[in-house]
């Protein structure tokens, strides 16, 4: 009879047992605590909790290569607790109880308990199980508290409709289910008919957008545009750049400020690339635009939004820096070579990176979504910049593992060419004043704890 392992694993978080549970109910929450070094995907699902509910998940093994796990949803007791079980999958057997219990009331206890046994001749993988357990469990009840503390802010005030354009992008799927988990509603804008009753169909390629998607939406939120580092910079590739932003942005904004009752807030993405290479210079959002491809490209991004200046929708142009998640952005790019502990500075170093976890890059857009005084330019960026040097030595340390290695600047410049120089090598010194004058509380302003908590490495 092979062994029965239990895990147990709890953390106070500072919300109402009530809204705790409720969390877990909304669409979302799986998204939310599925862990971005080693996410699953959703195969089916009822999108539901209750008894007799049922998901399948592919667990990733090595490239494309996965397992279905199949679990059904068992012991239902709403406010207190619910169950899944494994029906077919990996393990011999797998019964994980989610508890919630009252410490208080504005305070919770949750409480993960996995009762499993080990695959047939797995047994020695036993402290490997554990060791993951311990990493994602510790994760999820961080991004747990985190939510929760962020959406408590805003409780007491009318929860939104939101409609994202980008929602499948890094950044738009994070955001719509941080969003749903808080209670709010989102709609995504999608290039393909709908398949399912949150989403609207749109053709920017073919300037078709109809008014109609807008009915009923108090938050637009525009996240599209090609990635800037998927490949080598080309004069096609860097059309492609300006024209996915630029084009979007025009559609929308012309047809959303031709609205009689347009949506009150209006959020349209940008880059600190705006700013071009600051140097040692500080940049703040009155600093006037730089030079270079990436400034250009920001100027006419945001230029096409002009639109809705003169409308009844309060305009924020949201300037991002390097968003740090393990799952997406240039973290993901960098995690493999700084495991394998070939990572190191590039070119001398001493070039500036507008940094923002992406936890509070999620905080920030709720809290401009109620912030009326916010509008215009707006940097999304943690309040301190960090050099290169100090990003490779933070994340080395993060890592445990050692950062000896340097990409001299030639070898830079021939590799990626242009791109080298504009998003590389140059300096970004960006700060935001605009939300820290609104009152913004970030959770995670101190690079190595924004590291920590977005690689899922504050328990192993």
């Amino acid at each position: 009879m092979a062994a029965t392992r239990t895990f147990l694993w709890q953390s106070s978080i500072p919300v109402p047992v009530h809204d705790l549970f409720e969390w877990h109910t909304r669409p979302g929450a799986f998204s939310r605590l599925n862990p971005p070094w080693r996410p699953v995907s959703i195969i089916t699902s009822n999108d539901s909790i209750k008894e007799g509910a049922r998901v399948s998940i592919r667990l990733p093994l090595l490239g494309p290569l996965g397992l279905r796990w199949d679990l059904t949803h068992t012991k239902y007791v709403a406010g207190e607790e619910f169950c899944d079980e494994q029906v077919r999958g990996p393990f011999r057997s797998w019964k994980h109880t989610h508890s919630f219990r009252a410490q208080g009331p504005q305070s919770s206890l949750m409480i993960d308990q996995i009762e499993y046994q080990l695959p047939r001749g797995a047994s020695m993988l036993d402290c490997l199980m554990t060791r993951e357990l311990r990493r994602l469990f510790g994760f999820r009840h961080a991004v747990l508290k985190a939510d929760t503390m962020l959406h408590d802010r805003f409780k007491t005030l009318p929860r939104k409709k939101v409609l994202i354009a980008g929602a499948s992008g890094f950044v738009g799927s994070r955001l719509s289910a941080f969003l749903t988990t808080g209670g709010h509603s989102v709609i995504k804008l999608v290039r393909r008919p709908p398949k399912s009753a949150d989403e609207r169909e749109w053709r920017p390629e073919k300037g078709e957008l109809n008014p109609e998607v807008f009915d009923g939406v108090d938050v637009v939120i525009n996240l599209s545009g090609a990635s800037i580092a998927e490949r080598r910079w080309t004069q096609d590739s860097k059309v492609e750049i300006e024209q996915s932003r630029v084009r979007t942005t025009a559609l929308l904004a012309q047809t959303l400020a031709a609205l009689p009752t347009p949506p009150a807030v209006v959020i349209m993405a940008s880059a600190t690339g705006f700013y071009g290479d600051t140097g040692n210079s500080v940049a703040d959002e009155n600093t006037p635009r730089g030079t270079g491809f990436l400034a250009t490209v920001c100027e006419r991004w945001e230029a096409a939004a002009k639109a809705l200046e003169s409308s009844k929708s309060r305009l924020v142009t949201l300037r991002i820096g390097t968003v740090l998640n393990a799952g997406g952005g240039a973290l993901k790019k960098l995690l493999p070579p700084f495991l394998l502990g070939v990572g190191g500075t590039l070119g001398r170093g001493n070039q500036y990176m507008s940094w923002i976890a992406l936890e509070d890059l999620l905080g920030i857009i709720e809290h401009i979504i109620y912030k009326e005084e916010l509008r215009g330019a707006v940097n999304a960026v943690a309040p301190e910049p960090c050099t290169n040097k100090e990003f490779t030595k933070t994340l080395g340390q993060a890592l445990s593992r050692p950062t000896c290695m340097a990409v001299p600047e030639f070898v830079l410049r021939a590799v990626v060419g242009e791109m080298a120089e504009a998003a590389l090598l140059s300096s970004s010194r960006v700060v935001p004043k605009a939300l820290l004058e609104s009152g913004y509380s970030y959770l995670l302003p101190q690079l190595g704890a924004a590291l920590t908590f977005e690689c899922g490495l504050s328990t192993k």
